[in-house]
């Protein structure tokens, strides 16, 4: 138990600084789409053909797939060996892709329909459009998907960086292909924003590819391969599936959600989507590199933990990865709150996309940042129901997760805009944050959350400190102003604030008692020789 604690958080923080780069790079990407595609009916037709493949992914990639395959996995060796591990993966993934190929197909040929009814309210045209690029899209869920469940194999074998890194490649893929082709066809005069839509769309399939043929020679090098094919007369493929069902139901209702709010959101003014599309990137980015990177690195050791039935460790892990979750989204969440307006201008005031629609994107992303703790800590607490083998759980709670969020969000549109739908599933979040941690209870032995309230009481404190001074210093910067500066001059304001902010956070937070806090103050205390 004790070899566990520094294991786990190694891994995490592994993860957490390749996925730093992952989402700094996706910061250049989505700035470089800002500056050449803008926030108009164009734009939102990309966003929306793009939502279809990127949420999508969610049934078959990400924590879904992993959750139900790395537990699989670890039965199989339990019982068979090493060589059972490497053959169920690649029948299970080969039958996967099989799948995944199917319904990209049949996606395909419906997509005329499914983006007229995503875009229900706005032209034809735009409907036409989002189904054009819809078609040229959708067959990145199944590279994406391929790519997910690799880099879940080189989870397995504890080879985190790799598999945390891909997007970078994503990232800079997509930039080289759209600037590359955009600057030989600018040479015939300037190109109307339907083309640059088109081209993105090209550049997420060149993203794709790319990023699979990065983790192939890894996960060759550690003996996996694919075996393409139905192999559903495995018994370990199948309960994999199995397995993956009710997870499937879980993992998609946020894809649901915001599918939903994609549907609503054609009620708005042109530019909505990709409003829509910025702020939760953004929040995404803060989910990414705290939430998900302990999620990635924890999965393994709970569902080995849960395997041996070490209760109190896997208590420990659980509430170690969701208390060190909060410690890191909460002022986050607080800074992009507060700094929301001059984060937004730095970010996305550029080229074709204008300071309205940069204000517009931070007045979103302000609900935003309200739900983001809850989105962490339930994706983090469902990790540990699927190690327990709970499936239909996270799937049941998921079902009234989605009514409220549905419910929430045709009450919130109208009074809020995209603020109201940003809002509507962070309140839904934090209800199925609640059920999910009403159904761990009786499940898992010894759960003790009352050291993690105080614990999240104490970042909630030094958090709303830290907010003060965030709101007090841009008003004394002027950076609430931000359109009055140049992009340096904002930068070199803003960025001061921030670093300022963080070490207040820091030291608040430490001088609370804060665990977790306490722990990386006195690494970095003997890393700078102070000890």
């Amino acid at each position: 138990m004790s070899g566990t604690r520094p294991s786990l958080l190694r891994s995490a923080a592994v993860v957490s600084f390749m996925t730093l780069l992952s989402r700094l790079s996706g910061l250049v990407q989505t700035f470089f789409l800002s500056h050449i595609l803008g926030a108009g009916a164009a734009a939102d037709a990309y966003a929306v053909a793009f939502r279809l493949p990127n949420l999508l992914r969610r049934f078959t990639a990400e924590g879904t797939m992993t959750a139900a395959f790395l537990p699989t996995l670890a039965e199989a060796e339990a019982a068979e060996g090493e060589a059972a591990v490497k053959a169920v993966a690649g029948r299970f993934l080969g039958t996967l892709l099989a799948i995944l190929l199917l319904g990209v197909v049949l996606v395909l040929l419906f997509m005329g329909p499914l983006a007229g009814l995503l875009t229900f309210g706005r032209p034809a045209v735009q409907g036409e459009l989002t189904a054009r690029l819809g078609r040229i899209m959708f067959p990145y869920l199944a590279l994406v998907s391929l790519t997910a469940g690799f880099t879940g194999l080189l989870n397995l074998r504890h080879r985190f960086a790799l598999a945390a890194s891909v997007s970078v490649f994503w990232n800079l893929a997509f930039i080289a292909f759209g600037w590359t082709t955009l600057r030989v066809m600018e040479r015939g005069g300037p190109v109307p924003f339907e083309t640059v839509a088109v081209v993105c769309a090209f550049a997420v399939l060149a993203g794709g590819v790319l990023q699979l043929l990065v983790v192939l020679p890894a996960v060759r090098k550690e003996g996996f391969g694919l075996a393409f094919g139905f192999h559903l007369r495995d018994p370990w493929v199948v309960k994999a599936l199995k397995r993956m069902g009710p997870g499937l139901l879980a993992a998609g209702i946020y894809p649901i959600n915001a599918l939903i709010s994609t549907t609503l959101a054609s009620s708005l003014p042109n530019g909505a989507q990709m409003v829509l599309y910025n702020s939760g990137m953004m929040g995404e980015m803060v989910l990414g590199l705290f939430a998900m990177s302990l999620a990635t690195a924890g999965l393994p050791t709970l569902s080995r933990q849960a395997e041996a039935r070490d209760w109190p460790a896997l208590n420990q892990s659980l509430t170690q990865s969701i208390s060190a979750s909060a410690l890191l989204v909460l002022p986050a969440s607080v800074g992009l709150a507060v700094l929301a307006r001059p984060i937004c201008a730095l970010l996305f005031r550029t080229g074709a996309y204008t300071p309205g629609a940069a204000d517009w994107t931070a007045l979103t992303l302000v609900f935003q940042a309200v739900g983001l703790v809850f989105v962490a800590a339930q994706r983090l607490s469902n990790q540990a129901l699927y190690a327990l083998r709970d499936y239909r759980g996270p799937a049941t709670l998921a079902g009234g997760t989605l009514v409220l969020n549905v419910v929430l969000s045709f009450l919130l549109l109208k009074p809020l805009g995209t603020g109201g739908l940003a809002l509507a599933n962070g309140l839904a979040s934090l209800a199925g944050l609640l059920g999910v941690l009403l159904r761990l209870h009786p499940r898992l032995p010894g759960l003790d959350l009352r050291p993690l309230l105080v614990a999240t009481g104490k970042a909630l404190a030094a958090a709303l400190l830290m907010g003060l001074v965030a709101w007090g210093g841009a008003g004394l910067l002027a950076v609430d102003a931000p359109h009055s500066f140049t992009r340096l001059a904002l930068g070199l304001r803003l960025l001061p604030l921030i670093a300022l902010c963080a070490v207040v956070y820091g030291g608040v937070a430490t001088g609370l008692g804060h665990p977790q806090a306490r722990d990386l103050a006195g690494k970095l205390r003997r890393k700078l020789g102070w000890d």
